[in-house]
């Protein structure tokens, strides 16, 4: 998919970091966004500085820990915008106890 205008791009981890960067990546040429985070007030704030740029933007409180959150971020996005081009799977999740990845089994 060369032309990114006009397609809908989904993004995990929306609210800050890599993946609000990869949201605004997306909207600059010209995608609709799907913002996806666990952050419910951070993810208002991006979802309006998204909108504000001109960007179609539609956030979805989502927990990627939980496959029925994840669903519902999958059916919320198609029956809003019709469809999706692109998924960036980028929340992480990490263990149960806190611990880094780096120190995962």
């Amino acid at each position: 998919m060369k032309d990114l205008a006009g397609g809908v791009a989904v993004v995990t981890g929306a609210a800050g970091g890599i993946g609000n960067a990869l949201a605004r990546r997306f909207a600059e040429r010209g995608m609709k966004v799907v913002l996806a985070d666990i952050g419910e007030e951070a993810l208002g704030e991006a979802e309006e500085v998204l909108r504000a740029g001109g960007a179609e933007v539609l956030g979805v409180v989502t927990d990627v820990s939980e496959a029925e959150s994840v669903e519902a971020l999958a059916r919320q996005a198609v029956q809003h915008f019709g469809r999706v081009h692109v998924v960036c799977n980028n929340a992480g999740v990490g263990g149960a106890d806190g611990s880094p990845a780096w120190a995962l089994p």
